[in-house]
């Protein structure tokens, strides 16, 4: 199955260049709304409420584990402008079992349980508050299962319905055990490495060659031609060109004249 990252040109390039792709935190995500969806009932014998309880939940997930927001869908229109440098960059097409991100024993939310739920109302307590032991676990190995996935579900998979269009499957990683601050070092680590991006940290994880099938160009992608880092309109060719002789199949995003939609058809730059 493949599924999509839109990104700015220079992200892209950055991924194919490396074969690695970017895990981020909550914390740094652009829904404040992120991980606070547990639904937990007031506890009236210890006098913990709903509310702590999710700040200290929240606490603890956030930068324990590393999230990818991929999609369904490298068309739509929204994507392009909010996530795609306003159809300036690229959808780039993941083969998501050959980049091992369905695996359940990797994963502590594989990509085929990551479907993000939209709902107009939030989980309503519903949920036992966590007893401490089961709080600091929170950060540790959690395995994917039944037994753990209720908790995982309400932390990352809830989202409200205004991001629906988004049509959003998460794959979430554990990080804890990376030796990278969150303010500080950056390096690599086995199959990891952390950089910056715009002052937040990014998680880099390593994927095989050939895990990445197919990249969308956005209809003004030649607008990065003398913009940010004064790309050429030659360097710009050189790297389609260089992507098209990969085994990666290029397409060329225009507007669907009939509908409101985007079309693709395959680009020049395919070898």
């Amino acid at each position: 199955m493949i599924l999509y990252k839109y990104m700015s040109f220079q992200a892209a390039q950055a991924v194919v260049d490396s074969l690695s792709i970017g895990f981020s935190c909550l914390e740094d995500l652009n829904d404040p709304f992120e991980c606070t969806s547990f639904g937990f009932a007031n506890d009236d014998k210890s006098g913990t409420t709903a509310s702590l309880a999710t700040t200290a939940c929240k606490n603890r997930f956030s930068r324990n584990y590393g999230i990818l927001s991929l999609t369904r869908q490298p068309l739509n229109p929204l994507m392009w402008s909010h996530y795609g440098d306003e159809h300036q960059g690229v959808v780039v097409g993941i083969d998501i079992d050959k980049a091992g991100l369905s695996n359940i024993d990797t994963c502590i939310i594989p990509s085929q349980y990551g479907e993000v739920i939209y709902s107009a109302t939030k989980p309503h307590s519903n949920l036992p508050i966590p007893s401490y032991d089961q709080l600091m676990n929170i950060g540790n190995a959690i395995e994917f299962d039944a037994d753990s996935y209720n908790l995982l579900k309400r932390a990352f998979l809830y989202k409200s319905t205004e991001w629906s269009y988004e049509e959003e499957v998460r794959v979430v990683k554990q990080i804890s055990h990376l030796p990278f601050g969150y303010y500080h070092s950056t390096g690599r680590y086995g199959e990891w490495s952390k950089i910056s991006v715009s002052g937040r940290p990014l998680y880099c994880l390593d994927i095989p060659e050939g895990a990445i099938k197919e990249i969308y160009l956005g209809r003004h992608i030649y607008k990065n031609v003398s913009k940010k880092e004064a790309l050429s309109l030659k360097g710009l060719k050189d790297v389609l060109q260089a992507w098209g002789a990969m085994d990666i199949q290029l397409f060329s995003c225009e507007p669907d004249i009939n509908s409101w939609g985007l079309k693709a058809q395959r680009s020049i730059h395919q070898c």
